[in-house]
């Protein structure tokens, strides 16, 4: 029953304004997040907490820092942030953000990170 629980938690999908992702410990996982018309050239960013300066992990002006990636599909609409090498510390709420004039355009996000066995994720037992 744990095993099936963990493999549930791991796979959450998107609901209404918040958008649910879910990855694994060690592993990667992405962050996409869609913006309106006429937002293409404006620059996004991945950030935590209260979306201060010293809280955004990356913008699209800088693609690559630390353990972050960040890429703008302007003809779809959508940036994607990945997040390399998760761990605990990882989950939680996050915020995409569109930077503009006056107030940003924020969208919640919730990384749920699971940490499983890789016995865990076949179902099957010892042998």
């Amino acid at each position: 029953l744990i095993k099936l629980m963990q493999i549930w938690n791991c796979n959450i999908q998107n609901t209404a304004a918040v958008i649910h992702v879910s990855g694994y410990e060690g592993r990667d996982v992405n962050v996409s997040c869609s913006y309106g018309e006429g937002y293409e050239s404006y620059e996004k960013y991945l950030c935590r907490n209260d979306c201060g300066n010293s809280d955004v992990l990356i913008t699209t002006t800088k693609a690559k820092k630390n353990k972050y990636s960040i890429y703008d599909d302007k003809k779809r609409r959508v940036f994607t942030t990945t997040l390399s090498d998760l761990s605990s510390v990882d989950a939680g709420k996050y915020w995409c953000g569109v930077t503009r004039t006056g107030k940003d355009i924020y969208t919640e996000v919730r990384l749920f990170v699971c940490i499983c066995q890789l016995g865990d994720l076949s179902g099957g037992g010892p042998h």
